[in-house]
């Protein structure tokens, strides 16, 4: 059965990525800094999935998971879906919270990238890899500037390790979800509403309307597209930044 490690897997959309690989016959292996929130988001596939704590924005740490995730048995796909935001303008940016945000959106997924392609360019192991990049890394949004820096890098090396590495069998993707109904985007919600002196209704049924199709997107959608760049079925696809927005950056 071919493994899948999903960093991440705690969140809203990391769990349901967890299920989509676990539908598509795949053993889970979730990873998140909340061991807990990991062992929930693969509770349901029993035996055919674990549960690991990794901090990412360490770097020993992730290079250590690794090897012990590879000992067991080569990884055929690795997702990368940790994420953190904020909302701040330039001029008041809080340095912490800056720093914080790059060392998961970014750092990790450069530690993530070398640990397991050096694995498997050393074993002669073919794979998949897909990061989490945004809407938002391909569009610059107001407050949002650290957010956005964070996932327009991401697509920079997305498109640098998938050169690197395609003779090898490897294949690098990026996803760009747009507004996906999560926790996480509630979060948004919170901080724009403050930020900006609007309810939260008001602000929530704005991110609704910035799509065409005049929704947000679910999780499982995100998600089966993800199961679908670690497929054969895209075995031609390598350097993308895959847009599931609804139609977010068609305007």
């Amino acid at each position: 059965m071919e493994r899948v490690v999903v960093f991440g897997c705690g969140g809203g959309l990391g769990s349901a990525i967890c299920h989509a690989f676990s539908l598509a016959g795949k053993f889970v292996i979730g990873v998140d800094v909340d061991l807990e929130a990991a062992r929930h988001a693969v509770r349901d596939q029993g035996d055919l999935a674990t549960a690991l704590q990794c901090d990412v924005s360490d770097q020993k740490a992730v290079q250590t998971i690794a090897q012990r995730i590879w000992q067991d048995d080569p990884v055929k796909a690795v997702v990368y879906a940790p994420g953190i935001v904020f909302t701040e303008d330039v001029c008041r940016i809080d340095w912490d919270n800056y720093r914080r945000l790059m060392s998961v959106n970014l750092d990790g997924a450069f530690y993530c990238a070398s640990a397991f392609s050096g694995l498997m360019r050393s074993h002669q192991q073919s794979g998949n890899f897909v990061f989490f990049s945004s809407a938002a890394g391909k569009r610059g949004e107001p407050g949002a500037s650290a957010y956005c820096a964070s996932k327009f890098g991401l697509i920079g090396m997305v498109q640098s390790l998938a050169a690197e590495i395609a003779k090898d069998g490897i294949r690098v993707n990026a996803i760009c979800p747009g507004n996906v109904d999560t926790p996480m985007l509630n979060q948004v919600v919170r901080q724009i509403s403050e930020r900006e002196n609007k309810t939260f209704k008001a602000v929530k049924q704005e991110l609704v309307e910035e799509s065409f199709s005049g929704r947000l997107v679910t999780s499982e959608e995100v998600a089966n597209a993800c199961v679908w760049l670690c497929s054969d079925a895209a075995s031609g696809v390598t350097g993308i930044s895959l847009s599931v927005d609804g139609g977010m950056l068609l305007g």
